[in-house]
């Protein structure tokens, strides 16, 4: 347990420790850094990589959960007229449904909870403590945007507190990494829909 939060605090040592305001393409360098961090600890620990997945009713059991709490974010986003800053990036399709549902699955899933795997076996205390650790690295906004975002941040913390149970206990019962990248893809993608239909 003890080189579980060594490796996080290293992440977050490094993932905001370093000045990725000041480089051109912020998201883009931090993504990079998310990449290389995920593929040099599953080397250095042998962390199994898996992509194979078979559809069951089990999948389509925790997608419809994602899809619901996306559905439900997005209704309380707009009901409670909340400023999201997601107009902020540029070319914001390849943030939301691609950098983020897989870097973010490969450096919380595939590296953090696979590790925790590793030393406590296949249980459901992984997929939480993971999902803690997910939805509190959504409070570096707190750091890099404007104030009129901080109801936002808070209410992200909550959701993709949720998001990362839901893909953590994917992870458990299919051992594919594939499972939660598909769950954090359907969640992003009715966010992606929301913003295009102007509803948030």
């Amino acid at each position: 347990m003890i080189g579980f939060f060594l490796l996080v605090i290293i992440y977050f040592a490094f993932s905001l420790g370093l000045p990725w305001h000041k480089i051109p393409s912020t998201v883009s360098f931090s993504y990079v850094f998310d990449l290389l961090f995920a593929l040099s600890v599953s080397f250095f620990f042998q962390l199994q990589w898996r992509f194979k997945w078979h559809f069951s009713k089990q999948s389509f059991k925790l997608m419809t959960e994602v899809f619901s709490l996306a559905l439900f974010s997005v209704l309380a986003i707009w009901f409670l007229d909340i400023e999201t800053p997601f107009r902020l990036l540029s070319d914001l399709e390849w943030h939301l449904l691609f950098f983020a549902p897989i870097l973010e699955e490969l450096v919380f899933r595939q590296t953090f909870q696979r590790f925790l795997i590793n030393q406590l076996g296949g249980k459901y205390v992984t997929s939480m403590l993971v999902a803690s650790v997910f939805a509190f690295s959504h409070l570096v906004g707190l750091q890099v945007l404007p104030v009129e975002y901080v109801p936002f941040i808070g209410f992200q913390v909550f959701y993709t507190f949720t998001l990362g149970v839901i893909c953590g206990q994917a992870m458990l019962r299919f051992h594919s990494i594939f499972a939660p990248i598909l769950l954090h893809f359907i969640f992003n993608l009715t966010f992606y829909i929301a913003l295009q239909l102007e509803i948030i």
